[in-house]
């Protein structure tokens, strides 16, 4: 009788923990890219009553006999099928039509990557030549597609880790550019927002013109006349200063005379006047930005990094094959990076870690095949190689199916009831026979 009690409570345990597993699918039923996972059992030991006997020649064979003493936990499996797509037109998120996971992680040595940071701090997205990715970042696995845009314009997930792919050709400014931006930007500002400058220029005017005289009008023009000149020469001074030279036209001054006798009618005479300076400022601020940015290239670098979204681009986009193109500022389509997958030989031995992200194990297989460190060259490009294709403007939905679910749990509680059955009948049996003493 003591046998069917301790079969009867493994019983219990082990449909609890098919309840754990299936309140677990449930719960995550709307869960982007989430994977369901299955309880399977298996039973334990049998103790021999005796032992099976061949046939003679005068009686045939005997089969052995045995009693089983419970079942035991076989396995808890992840199941990868593939889950729905649910369209967002967002185009940060993407899903995977296929097999394969997208790489993202956490930088443990910020020195072993080049990348943007505070004060201005410019980087390659590159990670340093011959260091392998793993030892850049603490690498996850997920097919959860849901991508963000930090600060610095780096794609991330949700928890802020990074997308790893191919970096782009990201070339950086050079510092001598940089400080003649800076002086050339301290001085167009000083020449916009000064006492006499753009801004303040009608405001000004009103409270120096004073009609019909024009000698406080006349003198005013003059000196704005004089800031018109030296903004030129601080031009010319950085255009022999930059490499390769910029292209800027001069400024053009205000005229001194042929100014008409009242406020109204040469407050609208030096409108194209303002105009034309306006559109000069313009065109200095657009030079000014071209020569403080990086410039992009339209092919990726083939070297493993970040990827990296200009906060100039007008528009974004990725493609199937997952190329991150933008539209720059000068409306021109460059590459931003290109997303990588991973591929494992047994994804169901992948380790959940919490935050729709996965960690290899011994049994999953390593991408890191020649133990040497993960190169670029071991994760594969989307469509490629068996590796699924990136759908933009969409996520994979959870792959649990409430129904099965549901058809589960009837199972596994008409299960644990049967288990409670089991103790409570043989504790009946065992009272019997202590009345008998009775």
């Amino acid at each position: 009788m003591l046998r069917s009690m301790f079969t009867g409570i493994g019983g219990i345990r082990n449909f609890q923990y098919k309840l754990d597993v299936i309140g677990n699918n449930i719960s995550n039923v709307n869960t982007y890219g989430y994977k369901k996972a299955r309880v399977t059992f298996k039973d334990l030991v049998s103790q021999q009553i005796s032992a099976a006997t061949s046939s003679t020649g005068t009686r045939g064979g005997i089969n052995g006999k045995q009693i089983g003493l419970g079942s035991g936990l076989g396995s808890i499996e992840t199941i990868h099928t593939q889950g729905s797509t649910q369209t967002t037109s967002r185009p940060l998120d993407l899903a995977l039509g296929g097999d394969g996971f997208f790489v993202v992680g956490s930088i443990n040595d910020v020195t072993l990557i080049s990348m943007d940071g505070p004060a201005g701090k410019l980087g390659t997205n590159k990670v340093n030549t011959g260091v392998p990715i793993d030892r850049v970042f603490n690498l996850s696995f997920t097919r959860a597609g849901n991508f963000y845009l930090d600060e610095y314009g780096y794609v991330v997930n949700a928890d802020g880790q990074y997308l790893i792919g191919e970096a782009a050709i990201k070339t950086l400014p050079s510092a001598t550019n940089l400080t003649q931006v800076n002086t050339l930007r301290t001085q167009l500002d000083s020449f916009v927002n000064g006492s006499s400058g753009l801004v303040n220029f009608v405001q000004n005017w009103k409270n120096n013109f004073d009609p019909p005289s024009f000698s406080n009008f006349n003198t005013f023009i003059n000196n704005f006349n004089t800031q018109i000149n030296n903004m030129n020469t601080n031009v010319g001074n950085f255009n022999n200063n930059v490499s390769p030279k910029a292209s800027i036209n001069n400024m053009t001054t205000i005229p001194t005379s042929g100014w008409p006798s009242t406020l109204d009618q040469a407050e609208k005479m030096m409108g194209p006047y303002l105009e034309g300076i306006s559109g000069a400022i313009e065109s200095i601020q657009q030079v000014l930005q071209d020569y403080s940015e990086p410039k992009y290239g339209n092919v990726t670098s083939f070297e493993p990094g970040l990827i990296q979204i200009p906060k100039t681009a007008k528009s974004f986009g990725i493609t199937a094959d997952g190329k991150v193109t933008f539209i720059d500022s000068n409306g021109q389509l460059k590459i931003a990076g290109q997303i990588l997958l991973a591929q494992f030989p047994n994804p169901t031995g992948l380790e959940k870690m919490g935050g729709n992200t996965f960690k290899e194990t011994n049994n999953s297989g390593k991408l890191d095949r020649n133990a040497n460190g993960l190169t670029i060259n071991e994760l594969s490009r989307p469509g490629l190689n068996g590796a699924g294709e990136i759908i933009s403007g969409a996520l994979e939905m959870s792959n649990v199916d409430l129904s099965e679910e549901f058809t589960e749990m009837i199972v596994a509680q008409r299960g644990f009831q049967a288990n409670t059955r089991i103790i409570t009948t043989s504790d009946e049996i065992l009272q019997e026979l202590v009345n008998l003493k009775k």
